[in-house]
C-alpha cells in the first residue's frame, strides 16, 4: 500500500505456520558440521555466532547483541526484533542451501564452500561481496539440486545443472542498484553466449539468468514490514514485477537463441504485523523469451517443474492455528495518545489520503506503560475498512474521532486474543 493505494486485506483468522527455534539450531549445528568435515573452519566465523545467537535466544530468550555481534554495531539495528530478523535472513538461506546439499553434492563445492565462510555478520553490512555472492550461487544451485539434478559447479560458468535430457546454464548476478541492472544482465547474458554450446554430453543447452535484485528493489537491504503475509508478498512481488517490466528494452534474449529466462530474486526479512510474525522472504519472478516454438516450451516447462518442486513448505513447520478475535478492548485510565492533526483533519473532510511514507509514524499510544506507534501504512489499511456513512459521521466530532481512530488502529493491531 503506497501513496493512495486503499488496496484492504483481510484481518487473518489463523496464525502462520513456521519453524521452530530448536530446528534452526539443528539445522545450523549440521551446517556447520557439514562445513568442518569437507575441510573448512568455521571457528570465530560468522557462523558460530549465529549459533551462539539461536541458543541464548532459545535458552532465555533475551540475548545481548552487541556482545555476539561485536563488529556489527554500526549496523541498522534499533531492536531486538531487528537483530532477529538480520540473523534469520542469513540463517535462513544457509538452512536453504543444507537442503539441496543434502540430496545432491555438486562437483567444485569445497572450493565454494571455502569462500562463504568470509564476509560480514549481516548480508547488508558486507561491503566485500565474493562471500555472497558465493553464497547467492549456491542458493540458485539448491533449487537444482534438490530436483534431482547432477550440478556442477568447478566450470567457468557459474551453475552447470544436467537431468536425463537438458543442461542448464546458468549465470547468477547480485545487483546493488537500479543503475547497474542493464549492463550486469548484459555481462551475464555475453557470458553465457561465449560458453554454451547448442548440445554437451548429448543435453540439450538452456541458459538462464538468475539476478539477486533485493538491493535494486530495496535499497537500505534491510527489512521490510507488511501489514499480512499476503500483503508482504504482494510489495516484494510488485517490486519485482517493476524490476522486470524495466528490463524489457534490454534486448537480452535476442542476442542468444539459447537464453530462456530471466530469473530475477529478492531474499529480504520481513516483519508481518497480523498476526506478529518473523518472516524471510525469497520471493522469485521469472521472464521467458517471447515467441518461443514448440521445443523452447517443452524447455521452459522442464524449468517450470524445476523450481515449482521446490516451491514447497518446510514439512517440519509447525502447523497453523485458529485466533480468537477481539470484540471490545479496554484502555485504562491514565492512557495518553497522540494522532497527526493535519492527516485526520484531511481525510475526515475530504475522504482522501495524502501522499506519504508507509513508514512514517503518525500516531502513538501510551498504554500500560508501553508506547504504541502506529504507521501511515496501519492508517491506510484502517481508512481501507471505513465507509462514507461512518467517515461523515466522524467528521462531525474531531476531537473524539481522533482517540476513536488511534483506539481502532491498536484494535486493528491487536486482533485476536490468542496474539
Amino acid at each position: 500500500m503506497n501513496g493512495n493505494d486503499t488496496k484492504s486485506y483481510e484481518i487473518p483468522t489463523q496464525s502462520l505456520p513456521g519453524l521452530d527455534i530448536s530446528v534452526h539450531i539443528n539445522d545450523l549445528k549440521e551446517i556447520i558440521a557439514f562445513l568442518n568435515e569437507r575441510g573448512v573452519s568455521t571457528n570465530n566465523t560468522r557462523y558460530f555466532m549465529y549459533l551462539e545467537y539461536l541458543l541464548e535466544k532459545s535458552n532465555s530468550g533475551s540475548v545481548n547483541e552487541s556482545k555476539i555481534f561485536k563488529n556489527s554495531t554500526d549496523g541498522p539495528f534499533e531492536s531486538s526484533i531487528d537483530w532477529h530478523l538480520y540473523t534469520l535472513r542469513e540463517i535462513h538461506e544457509l538452512m536453504w542451501i543444507l537442503k539441496g546439499l543434502k540430496k545432491h553434492i555438486p562437483k567444485g563445492l569445497d572450493e565454494k564452500l571455502k569462500l562463504i565462510v568470509s564476509g560480514r555478520d549481516f548480508a547488508s553490512l558486507d561491503s566485500n561481496s565474493i562471500s555472497r555472492d558465493t553464497q547467492f550461487e549456491l542458493r540458485i544451485a539448491s533449487y537444482f539440486c534438490q530436483s534431482g539434478y547432477i550440478v556442477d559447479l568447478s566450470t567457468t560458468t557459474d551453475i552447470i545443472a544436467i537431468n536425463k535430457k537438458y543442461a542448464f546454464y546458468t549465470e547468477c548476478k547480485r545487483i546493488g542498484s537500479p543503475k547497474q541492472l542493464e549492463g550486469r544482465l548484459s555481462s551475464a547474458c555475453k557470458q553465457l553466449n561465449q560458453k554454451m554450446r547448442r548440445r554437451v554430453f548429448g543435453k540439450i543447452v538452456i541458459g538462464s539468468i538468475a539476478a539477486d535484485v533485493t538491493k535494486v528493489a530495496f535499497a537500505h537491504n534491510g527489512l521490510t514490514l507488511g501489514m499480512t503475509n499476503k500483503h508482504s508478498r504482494d510489495v516484494i512481488q510488485e517490486k519485482l514485477f517493476r524490476i522486470a517490466n524495466s528490463t524489457k528494452d534490454y534486448d537480452l534474449f535476442g542476442r542468444s537463441n539459447r537464453l530462456n529466462q530471466l530469473w530475477f530474486q529478492i531474499h529480504i526479512p520481513s516483519i508481518i504485523v497480523y498476526p506478529p510474525t518473523p518472516t524471510t522472504r525469497f520471493s522469485s519472478y521469472i521472464i521467458f523469451r517471447d515467441n518461443i516454438d514448440r521445443n523452447g516450451m517443452k524447455e521452459v516447462q522442464a524449468f517450470q517443474k524445476m523450481f515449482e518442486s521446490c516451491s514447497k513448505d518446510d514439512e517440519r513447520c509447525f502447523p497453523s492455528k485458529k485466533l480468537k478475535r477481539k470484540k471490545t478492548i479496554t484502555i485504562p485510565k491514565g492512557s495518553t495518545f497522540s494522532i497527526d492533526e493535519d492527516l485526520i483533519n484531511h481525510y475526515l473532510s475530504t475522504g482522501h489520503l495524502p501522499d506519504k511514507n508507509p513508514n512514517d509514524v503518525i500516531a502513538d499510544l501510551e498504554i500500560n506503560g508501553k508506547s504504541e506507534e502506529f504507521t501511515f501504512m496501519e492508517f491506510q489499511m484502517l481508512a481501507a475498512s471505513i465507509n462514507e456513512q461512518e467517515r461523515n459521521s466522524m467528521a462531525k466530532d474531531i476531537n473524539n474521532s481522533r482517540f476513536y481512530l488511534t483506539s481502532k488502529m491498536y484494535l486493528q493491531r491487536y486482533p485476536c486474543e490468542d496474539v
